[in-house]
């Protein structure tokens, strides 16, 4: 495979859309970014579409179809911003939109598959209940730590996508991913395609709730961090602030 440059201010990418992403949908968007009827929201919508397509598959349990839809989604999902670059229109609203898409598409492809799962005895009502809740949890201490970060110019709250520790071994890993703008732990990118788009599209039906396990450990894992990461912000932050003297003396 030809190895493609990170795009323009992408910082670290998840490892699935460097490897598999990336090397089609940068020079896609290149050229699509050229056709006068092309801008990036509407190529946001056409990803929402492709969300709506899953969401219904997933309920119907056409979860190959849907596995398929989804990984699609994403790839037309990560197109939007780089035709954005290309055509130098990058906005606010813009953003907004897609984020709007992602955490609809993501989570009500989510509720449709296991929604289906538990009607066919393939998924207990109690674990479907928790993934759900875990992702909420997620999706929140996620957007808090990136809030509570920008208060403190901190970036996002995250790692920059570097994994800042020294373990034997790991030293050319870390060099590698480095070099090509790529993330060298696993992202909640990695955890969604395994569950809602390759399990449903590679395994059997009655082993589909393997890859929604997977990543309700993730989302478990992730949340844990994140509710640490803005524990450790908060407390600078409260650091920094001058000592204000109690006016009753």
């Amino acid at each position: 495979m030809t190895s493609v440059a990170p795009p323009p201010n992408a910082g670290a990418r998840s490892i699935w859309t460097r490897v598999t992403v990336d090397p089609l949908a940068v020079p896609l968007s290149r050229v699509i970014a050229r056709w006068p009827h092309v801008t990036p929201n509407r190529v946001t919508l056409f990803s929402a579409l492709l969300a709506v397509g899953a969401v219904v598959c997933f309920a119907t349990g056409e979860l190959r179809v849907g596995g398929v839809l989804f990984i699609l989604r994403y790839f037309v999902d990560c197109m939007d911003g780089q035709v954005a670059r290309f055509q130098g229109t990058s906005s606010k609203t813009g953003a907004a939109l897609d984020i709007t898409v992602d955490v609809l598409g993501i989570s009500a492809s989510f509720a449709a598959i296991c929604w289906y799962l538990v009607r066919h005895a393939e998924l207990r009502l109690g674990v479907a209940l928790t993934i759900v809740a875990v992702l909420v949890v997620y999706n929140w201490s996620l957007t808090y730590r990136k809030g509570v970060a920008a208060a403190e110019v901190e970036g996002d709250g995250g790692t920059g996508g570097q994994l800042q520790v020294s373990v034997p071994g790991l030293g050319p890993w870390l060099r590698f991913c480095r070099r090509i703008g790529m993330s060298p732990l696993p992202w909640s990118v990695e955890a969604e395609i395994v569950a809602l788009g390759l399990g449903p599209l590679l395994l059997p039906q009655r082993y589909v709730f393997i890859g929604l396990l997977v990543t309700l450990v993730f989302y478990l894992f992730a949340s844990l961090v994140n509710l640490r990461r803005i524990r450790q912000l908060t407390r600078a932050l409260d650091a920094a602030q001058p000592t204000v003297p109690d006016p009753r003396g």
